[in-house]
């Protein structure tokens, strides 16, 4: 029975190309009450594409774990502004988070955001996309103070696995456009 559950939850498995994406590296720094986050990791596609999954602002809560919310909530023409509704949390500790991110988009290579609304006191940072060897890395850096009471003994270890899980579901959803696009048949025309 038990083959039997493992066999099947490797059939379930999303399929990935084997060179498309590597696990990311997460590394957390505590500085009292601000978190600094650093991640990256190689993604075997092209910066357009990235860009493409990272300002997919109104659909980020359709593959980033534990993301309830996320709507642009600006005015057309207006500098983007985005809020964000989700949930952080390891085991019996939850916390609810809230934002209005102010975006700063420079085209295809940098994401910037700081909070300007919610339950974060500081919440600044940005994605990057630059070129590397067989694709992009893609890397996030923040920096994070939640108004709300993170346990500090457990702090860390909460905040990198959220931020490592909803980093690599962004870089697993950038594999999954890319290999869509290459199993695209190509048509040749006629002549």
């Amino acid at each position: 029975m038990r083959r039997r559950l493992l066999r099947l939850s490797l059939i379930l498995l999303p399929a990935l190309p084997a060179a498309a994406y590597a696990g990311p590296e997460v590394r957390i720094e505590q500085h009292g009450d601000v978190f600094v986050v650093q991640a990256e990791t190689i993604v075997a596609t092209d910066a357009a594409l990235a860009w493409q999954v990272l300002t997919d602002y109104n659909h980020l809560a359709d593959f980033v774990p534990d993301m309830r919310v996320s709507r642009v909530v600006s005015a057309a023409g207006r500098p983007v502004q985005v809020e964000q509704k989700g949930d952080a949390g390891f085991l019996f500790f939850k916390f609810a988070v809230e934002v209005v991110l102010d975006i700063e988009e420079t085209p295809p290579r940098r994401l910037g955001f700081r909070a300007i609304r919610g339950n974060m006191r500081q919440m600044r940072g940005e994605w990057r996309i630059d070129n590397a060897a067989g694709g992009i890395r893609l890397v996030y850096a923040a920096e994070l103070e939640p108004s709300f009471w993170v346990p500090p003994l457990i702090g860390p270890a909460v905040m990198r696995h959220d931020i490592a899980r909803q980093f690599e579901s962004v870089a697993q959803e950038i594999s999954r456009r890319q290999a869509a696009l290459t199993a695209q048949p190509t048509t040749h025309s006629a002549k």
